[in-house]
């Protein structure tokens, strides 16, 4: 089964390495291939030495590395068609380079502090849910993506304080609905479900330092936008955004269904 590429989005500021070297390691767990562009050639000899370093770690790895000289978010989009990741900085200064691409690609968009290393502890995925559709595109992909790496998924779903109305039961119910759905799917999967009376972004950064990488659902304004730029900014580990055009990898999807009928 061909795996999709992970695809590195650099500005010529960023820690290559330390970016790449991630981005290395997950490709390298999937069997995928590597690629790596980089809005301009300024910093050049960074670029190289990361990509050295990278093959000196990984010799079976796949990689290629270009640089471009427009807009650096135009040239990741271009080239996610084949993409199964993409991987950007978490820099302060960038949160909105994640949102930017999330908000079209056809793939998540993870942002990567620097200095982070991969998680070799099959930690679980941590996903927040709403009970709403930018929540369920982020439930589909982390329950897919744990059975790609072989860990479990942690899910957290915030309510407000007080007495709750209709709106309020009815995505708890839906979030509990999506889990049991999606548990079915996976069945040796260890999933957790934590339902929790605070801000979803204060609970995301707590749950984070037990978890491999945070999902969250793309949702550019009102508090769901506020939400996950403060989990950019605060979580212990990697945010990947699923946005509204994230699509799962066929290949893997109907692989998985075949081995849950067979088992």
């Amino acid at each position: 089964m061909t795996t999709k590429a992970i695809l590195v989005g650099l500005s010529p500021d960023t820690d290559s390495l330390a970016t790449i070297t991630w981005a290395a390691d997950y490709a390298g767990t999937l069997h995928a291939p590597l690629r790596v562009v980089q809005a301009s050639s300024a910093n050049l000899p960074a670029l190289y030495n990361a990509a050295a370093a990278v093959r000196d770690r990984f010799p079976q790895l796949s990689l290629s590395c270009s640089t471009v000289d427009g807009a650096l978010a135009d040239a990741v989009l271009d080239r996610c068609h084949d993409a199964h990741l993409i991987v950007v900085d978490r820099d302060t200064g960038k949160h909105n380079l994640a949102s930017v691409l999330a908000a079209t690609a056809s793939c998540p968009v993870a942002a990567v502090a620097p200095g982070t290393a991969w998680d070799d502890e099959t930690r679980p995925i941590l996903v927040g849910a709403d009970g709403t559709e930018h929540s369920e595109q982020a439930l589909r992909w982390a329950f897919a993506e744990a059975d790609r790496l072989g860990c479990g998924v942690r899910i957290v779903h915030c309510q407000p304080h007080g007495p709750y109305g209709a709106t309020t039961n009815a995505r708890r119910n839906s979030v509990f609905d999506l889990v049991s759905l999606f548990a079915g799917r996976y069945p040796a999967m260890a999933v957790q479900v934590h339902t929790l009376t605070c801000a979803p972004a204060e609970a995301l950064a707590w749950h984070s330092q037990f978890a491999s990488m945070v999902v969250i659902g793309y949702r550019e304004h009102s508090l769901g936008g506020r939400t996950y730029r403060t989990v950019l900014r605060e979580a212990a580990c990697p945010v990947l955004i699923a946005g509204p055009d994230t699509t799962l990898d066929v290949a893997h999807a109907a692989a998985s269904v075949a081995n849950t009928v067979r088992s």
